[in-house]
């Protein structure tokens, strides 16, 4: 049988190929990094081994929590149970518990304008939680009541430079200017959304597990997807040895949205659709040190906007000494092409303007998503219906990734299992299309 190629392996890509092997498929993974796992991955240095993006997961996430079960990962850690954001120059505690119920703190904060707003929203999202998704209906009659406007249009200003500042820095790398309610939605609709947690040993154990008897090819690069017919017809790859083309009749993309529309011509209006999808760079900075950073009840902080770190926090609730700092957001932009030294450094100072560093730097790893993580796009339902049909039109060309169920590793699980699906039953897919 000939294999499926998938291009990157990312959570997406290695999520394909274990969905394909289950049905006696065999893949080929083409990753263009000497790593697997992606904007997710777990980066070994010496005798540390640096996750460079999302290390947890929730307990409400069906497919993750699947795999963890069929790999045998059953030691986990919690995680922190809220945050600290930088409001009026001070610190104010956002715990996940409160948000619902109240938080005089947080609510002298922002304003009885924002409290009122913020519960609203958030009590809006909750009760529509199991509905929520790029698949079911739903989300489409939320895009169609907010989407007409970018986050901070919709609330009081003392809200979108706090709360909602931390939900779209978090989610999207972006301000409130740069997004859209129906996002903010989604992400809040899973807060607070069963047990957030991490995976004790690093989340690499999971990628490990899940890159398990998969043939990964590192430092093969797609440059170009080949068409015949409106079929593919092969890969041209970028190895260290050269360039060089192969056959291919079915191929699952896994890689970011700009890149996919590098590598194949898709219809003019799937081109228009892309073309919508925004991604906003960032770099992530791992640092370890010979004391505690963290303190007195803060585990994380969200810093105040024109700050270059977007977010900072404690690795673990009991790792206070390794801090995870996320230069993210419009400033972070101006700063994200300097040095690794200038990036940890600046990182450092910024951080320690709010919560003094006492301790010596004993190790660092600066990871740079200059690609960006996904901010989607407003009316999103109907960019997502044209670029399937568009992909659709390409026989044996399918796509999973972070723009299509949300930018989550169960988002990406849920894009790859639908992209087997409809890779196997394209002919069915396509005709009801």
């Amino acid at each position: 049988m000939d294999p499926v190629h998938i291009i990157g392996a990312g959570v997406a890509g290695l999520g394909a190929a274990h969905y394909l092997a289950a049905r006696g498929i065999p893949s080929i993974l083409h990753e263009t990094a000497d790593h697997y796992g992606g904007r997710a991955a777990a980066i070994r240095q010496g005798s540390h081994r640096f996750e460079v993006g999302g290390k947890n997961f929730s307990t409400a996430w069906p497919r993750f929590g699947a795999l963890l079960a069929e790999f045998g990962i059953s030691e986990f850690e919690p995680q922190h149970p809220g945050f600290h954001i930088v409001m009026a120059d001070r610190l104010v505690a956002l715990e996940k518990s409160k948000t619902l119920t109240g938080d005089l703190r947080l609510a002298s904060a922002i304003g009885l304008r924002g409290a009122f707003q913020l519960r609203s929203f958030l009590a809006q999202a909750r009760s529509k939680a199991e509905a929520l998704n790029y698949t079911a209906g739903l989300i489409e009659e939320v895009e169609a009541e907010w989407d007409h406007m970018t986050i901070d249009r919709h609330f009081a200003p003392t809200l979108v430079d706090g709360p909602l500042r931390l939900f779209s820095i978090i989610m999207g790398a972006a301000e409130p200017s740069e997004l859209y309610p129906s996002l903010l939605m989604l992400f809040a609709s899973g807060f607070g959304k069963g047990q957030h947690r991490a995976v004790r040993g690093g989340i690499g154990r999971f990628h490990d597990a899940l890159a398990a008897g998969k043939t990964i090819r590192h430092g093969s690069t797609v440059r170009r997807i080949h068409l015949a017919g409106g079929a593919v017809a092969g890969l041209e790859l970028a190895e260290p040895g050269g360039t060089r083309r192969i056959a291919a009749s079915r191929v699952i993309s896994a890689v970011p949205l700009h890149v996919l529309r590098q590598m194949v011509d898709l219809p003019a209006y799937a081109r228009v659709a892309a073309s919508a999808v925004r991604y906003h760079p960032l770099a992530l900075v791992n640092a370890t040190y010979d004391g505690p950073v963290f303190r007195d009840g803060v585990h994380s902080i969200m810093f105040e906007p024109g700050s270059i770190l977007g977010h900072c926090s404690a690795n673990r609730l009991d790792q206070p000494h390794h801090a995870r700092f996320t230069l993210s957001g419009k400033a972070a932009r101006e700063v994200l092409d300097r040095p690794d030294d200038w990036l940890v450094e600046a990182a450092e100072q910024t951080f320690a303007r709010r919560m003094p560093l006492r301790a010596a730097r004993q190790s660092a790893h600066v990871a740079r998503h200059t690609g960006g993580i996904c901010g989607y796009a407003p009316y999103f339902t109907k960019v997502k219906r044209d670029l399937l049909r568009g992909v659709a039109s390409i026989e044996g060309l399918e796509i999973a990734g972070d723009y299509l169920e949300g930018h989550t590793m169960e988002g990406c699980l849920t894009s790859a299992a639908l992209a087997v699906e409809r890779l196997l039953h394209g002919g069915q897919w396509r005709q009801a299309a």
